[in-house]
């Protein structure tokens, strides 16, 4: 049953006439009556009956008319916890994103724009697991087809930094050779699937680190008190006092990060305009690499 039809019957039944029903519903009148029509056909009754004053009720038509208002009064019930729904997200946005990107937008957050609100949780947080559902996921890589909207928001530039002693007066960048001999920082075991830990262990293969943690943060914080070498985000690592770059931008670990949006919230206001936020920041950060 088309819910276009049951709004004109009960625009009908409301002013009593079809020219009156299109004003109030800004239709046409044909399409008034076709709705009628159609409606009719569907229920196999007759619905109206047409005198010199317009359209009344049959016996039928008044009998249906209480279901059709409680049905009425359903959909409105849908569209206004579907409003208070948008105005809630209007409040907050939750954002379920990697650590490198997490830092990126936690730098940006002074420019989000009015309206929205952000919450940032990490992926694979523990905490966060069995709370609400983020609307905005941030991705390394292109994501699966069919996983949601995707936006493609550019990469975050890497490279190796240290303490000036590592550079030992040597020209700038280093040798992978003199990279690999220096004292490195490196993920825990649990995260040897990260593609930074990849390539550092091709890079110093069967060396044990000169220390392992969890976060970059913890890394950046030891690189910058002289304990070791690590790769870190361009945006953190050319921000630290004391430390220079040792390598060039490392190219393998520059993929693509990925915003995507649950498909049933793709035209929320506020869903979108966060989504815009992160690429803007992701587009920032780029132009001030180059």
């Amino acid at each position: 049953m088309n819910w276009d039809d049951l709004q004109a019957f009960l625009a009908v039944a409301r002013t009593g006439s079809l020219r009156r029903a299109s004003v109030e519903l800004a239709v046409s009148q044909p399409t008034v009556a076709r709705h009628i029509r159609s409606l009719e056909s569907g229920l196999g009754l007759p619905l109206f009956e047409r005198d010199r004053d317009g359209h009344r009720l049959t016996e039928a038509g008044a009998e249906l008319l209480p279901e059709v208002r409680a049905v009425e009064t359903t959909a409105l019930r849908v569209e206004r916890r579907a409003r208070d729904k948008i105005r809630g997200l209007a409040e907050t946005v939750r954002v379920e994103v990697m650590e490198w990107p997490a830092a990126l937008l936690a730098r940006g957050l002074g420019t989000l724009p009015t309206g929205p609100r952000v919450e940032l949780v990490l992926s694979g947080d523990t905490i966060t697991q069995a709370a609400r559902v983020p609307e905005i996921v941030v991705r390394h890589r292109m994501p699966p087809i069919g996983e949601g909207l995707t936006w493609r928001i550019g990469s975050i530039a890497c490279a190796v930094y240290g303490a000036a002693s590592f550079a030992d007066g040597r020209a700038l960048p280093l040798e992978r050779a003199d990279l690999a001999a220096l004292p490195w920082l490196t993920f825990i075991a649990e995260q040897q699937h990260y593609s930074a830990m990849q390539w550092i262990t091709e890079l110093i293969g069967d060396r044990p680190a000169a220390a392992r943690m969890s976060r970059t943060d913890q890394m950046a914080a030891a690189v910058a008190a002289g304990a070791g070498v690590a790769v870190l985000p361009c945006f953190i690592g050319n921000a630290l006092p004391g430390v220079l770059r040792l390598s060039p931008e490392i190219a393998a670990l520059q993929a693509d990060y990925w915003v995507v949006a649950r498909e049933e919230l793709s035209n929320n206001p506020s869903v979108r305009s966060v989504a815009g936020w992160i690429a803007t920041c992701f587009h920032e950060e780029q132009m001030a690499e180059r």
